[in-house]
């Protein structure tokens, strides 16, 4: 890949990583010039519970491993075997995160103080400017529907620490995950939602990344 497409990875992880940090601070330290009362995930004025409240997120996931990702293309690290599939999984939850919280959460739940920014680094900057650099500069070849599985096993990963982490504190980042409020088929019906999306994402990024040439 160009240097210049390389550096513009790296500028997708600055504002990936900015966008984390400035969060994480808010978060842990419960910064912000507007008072807001729980807007943290449990509900409790603690710093070690709003941490391990904010890395609950689904959102907070995908905009580490693209930041990651984007560090290790804009520093040509991406000769390892495993970094297709990570790209290809990175590519289906950043996406998968902008287009959730853009269209179901963002109209409910608006970002107040300073997390209007952050929320529009990680939900809106990221997710966008991912796929405008994959779909035109690149890398290629790195989305298949024969690795399905691979690619989702980070999401399914997050799906079952969500699961088993709700379950023993009865606390949930997402209303369509609460498995102990909303019943087992509700929870299924959300999870075969969520899932059957990314699959379908995969099935066309699959098919993009054939037709596209660089």
């Amino acid at each position: 890949m160009e240097k210049v497409s390389r550096q513009l990875y790296g500028w997708l992880a600055f504002f990936a990583f900015f966008g984390l940090t400035l969060s994480l601070i808010l978060t842990t330290f419960n910064i912000d010039p507007v008072f807001i009362k729980d807007q943290t995930l449990f509900h409790q004025d603690t710093a070690p519970v709003r941490i391990v409240g904010f890395f609950s997120y689904f959102t907070i996931w995908s905009n580490i491993l693209v930041g990651i990702l984007g560090i290790c293309i804009w520093r040509d690290k991406t000769h390892f075997k495993a970094f297709k599939n990570l790209f290809a999984t990175g590519l289906i939850m950043i996406t998968v995160t902008g287009l959730v919280y853009n269209t179901v959460l963002l109209p409910v739940f608006p970002p107040k103080g300073w997390y209007w920014l952050t929320s529009t680094l990680m939900h809106l900057v990221v997710p966008v400017m991912y796929n405008y650099l994959w779909i035109t500069m690149g890398p290629r070849g790195v989305i298949a529907i024969k690795n399905t599985l691979t690619i989702l096993q980070i999401p399914i990963i997050y799906l079952a620490y969500t699961t088993l982490h709700g379950i023993a504190i009865q606390q949930w980042p997402y209303k369509f995950l609460d498995l102990t409020s909303e019943g087992f088929i509700i929870w299924l019906l959300g999870v075969a939602i969520i899932f059957g999306f990314g699959i379908l994402l995969i099935a066309l990024y699959s098919r993009l990344d054939k037709k596209q040439k660089i």
